[in-house]
């Protein structure tokens, strides 16, 4: 075989082999930045949840709602005995707190308070009368 067509087949082959180096690169970086932001996703959402950890205080766009959602049952009570206009602010607080996605939080009326935590109103010590201290 003459020497320049073998020179073109090693330079053509080099040059397959350089491209597909170059894809196998760009598909390995994508990978790990991948793994990192699944990494980073997954702590955000630990520590939405962890109690003690007060950093995330939104809730992370991958919490579904039913984490941080008052269920009816629960509307029903924190409003019942209470006059129209109270029923009113209480829903009204908790519905922004959920559009905000918050996990914890505290709404009140002139009368009562509720510290509510992932759509729960907490047990002890998490409701009163008046104003919350």
């Amino acid at each position: 075989m003459d020497p320049e067509l073998i020179n073109i087949l090693e330079i053509l082959i080099t040059l397959i082999a350089a491209g597909v180096a170059y894809l196998q690169h760009r598909k390995a970086t994508s990978a790990i930045a991948d793994t990192q932001a699944a990494q980073q996703t997954t702590e955000n959402v630990l520590n939405f949840f962890d109690q003690t950890d007060d950093t995330v205080t939104v809730a992370p766009p991958v919490v579904q709602g039913r984490s941080f959602k008052m269920s009816e049952e629960s509307k029903r009570w924190i409003t019942s005995d209470r006059s129209p206009e109270e029923r009113e602010s209480l829903l009204r607080q908790v519905a922004e707190a959920e559009g905000k996605r918050l996990g914890v939080y505290t709404i009140s009326v002139p009368s009562v308070w509720y510290n509510i935590e992932y759509g729960i109103p907490s047990g002890s010590g998490g409701s009163g009368k008046g104003v919350p201290t």
